[in-house]
């Protein structure tokens, strides 16, 4: 089957937090704050915190693009309110350490959070280092440096941004993950990867066929997905250390839409052999059938797990039209869980285990949120175009889809509460079944 090279390199090769002085500085950011490091807490999108983030000093030639790639990680990540450069009024090239700036310089912006960088090189090596303010407080955040090769710098702008999150709120951000997906750059539908904000393409399958929904295995080393390759939908795993693609399950009928259990050792998918599909639980090595999971007269598919593994959401028809049912990993005790309109399709658990996304049509598709008892429904897009294949962030303040409402399909992402929505992907479209990996780096 297909190989290609090592892709879990991309974001995280060649760099690594750094504890020693390169060059010699006056004060290395290594000293960790005590007690509480954040000055907000909440959910992304919910409260935006005023930050200036000034060019990094340093004297590299890449300042500019290192720059743009953690300003536009800030902006995505729906935490901030980035101020203009204009209404900065300190000095270009000023210093990021204690007592080589004014605080009251940023106060004139309207600054709440402050963001200072310094990007140099040495040998072929990149040197990045954040140091993060609380403006009001006069008080330093925390500081961190990171050091990477020559074709690090975007991981190690990725990284700057993440550090800088972390230290203003206290979570991380999703800079340091990828998503699989199915494009039709090449006129067929093929499986690629690529990163948070867009960039490191990297085409998995060329099989010149149908190629659908993949989904990230736990580490973030394997993608399942569904091929035509052979002329029957079969599920097929692709090792992204090894770059060896092999097919899990070829049975007659359909095996579609994979989904990883929480420990990696089993794949819920639907399968047709005894007529109707219904979901079974596969070993995730040979492909075995361990159990089968639905039973039930007409159409169970989309199955996904939930956090701890001990239930999964699936989409069924036993009550009339298409809707989302929650049920015990063994199939027992299921229960419906929407019930607006007759068309509720890809349902995905949270992984903080207390909702579950999925999509429902209403003239076009869009993405709702529901809490695990069917209560709390909440609407993600609207009036937009078409919104799918919705897909949770590791830490569950986000999810991506797949939408039109810029023509041809794109990934974005919205916050959890739908508040804050922005478009991850550019150049031509053709992004679909986006599946958010675990985080890389």
């Amino acid at each position: 089957m297909t190989t290609r090279r090592h892709l879990l390199s991309g974001l995280a090769a060649g760099t690594a937090a750094l504890a020693l002085p390169w060059p010699a500085r006056a004060q290395d950011p290594v000293p960790q704050e005590q007690g509480r490091i954040h000055i907000v807490v909440g959910a992304p999108g919910s409260t935006k915190v005023p930050l200036a983030l000034p060019r990094p000093i340093g004297g590299s030639a890449k300042a500019t693009e290192f720059y743009e790639i953690v300003r536009r990680d800030l902006e995505l990540s729906g935490w901030f309110n980035l101020i203009s450069e204009a209404a900065y009024i300190e000095p270009a090239g000023t210093g990021v350490q204690p007592g080589e700036f004014r605080f009251e310089d940023w106060d004139v912006p309207g600054s709440v959070g402050l963001g200072k960088t310094v990007l140099s090189e040495q040998a072929g090596r990149f040197r990045a280092e954040a140091w993060v303010y609380d403006v009001p407080g006069r008080r330093r955040l925390g500081a961190k440096a990171f050091t990477g090769n020559a074709d690090a710098l975007r991981s190690l702008a990725h990284k700057v941004a993440n550090e800088i999150v972390f230290r203003i709120t206290g979570q991380y951000a999703p800079f340091g993950t990828r998503f699989a997906f199915a494009g039709t750059f090449s006129g067929n539908k093929e499986i690629y990867v690529v990163d948070f904000d867009g960039h490191g393409l990297t085409r998995i399958t060329q099989n010149g066929s149908i190629n659908l929904q993949p989904a990230w295995s736990p580490t973030g080393t394997r993608l399942a997905f569904t091929s035509y390759a052979s002329g029957n939908p079969d599920c097929f795993v692709a090792d992204l250390a090894g770059g060896k693609i092999t097919r899990l399950s070829s049975r007659t009928g359909i095996n579609t839409g994979p989904c990883w259990s929480p420990d990696g050792s089993r794949i819920a998918l639907t399968l047709s052999a005894n007529g109707d599909p219904d979901i079974y639980m596969l070993d995730s090595r040979t492909g075995e059938v361990l159990t089968r999971v639905t039973k039930s007269p007409g159409i169970d598919v989309s199955p996904g797990f939930s956090p701890d593994g001990s239930r999964i959401a699936f989409v069924s028809d036993r009550g009339g039209g298409a809707q989302v049912y929650i049920a015990n990993a063994d199939g027992s005790g299921a229960q419906r869980v929407s019930f607006q309109g007759n068309h509720n399709t890809d349902p995905v658990w949270s992984p903080t285990g207390d909702r579950i996304a999925f999509v429902g049509r209403s003239g076009s598709f869009d993405v709702f949120t529901v809490r695990i008892d069917g209560s709390g429904l909440t609407r993600i897009t609207q009036g937009m175009g078409d919104n799918e294949d919705p897909s949770w962030s590791p830490d569950g303040n986000y999810l991506a889809f797949s939408s039109t409402r810029t023509g041809s399909p794109h990934i974005w992402m919205a916050t959890a509460d739908g508040s804050h929505q922005v478009q991850l992907t550019q150049g031509k479209g053709g992004y679909t079944n986006p599946s958010w990996s675990p985080q890389l780096a």
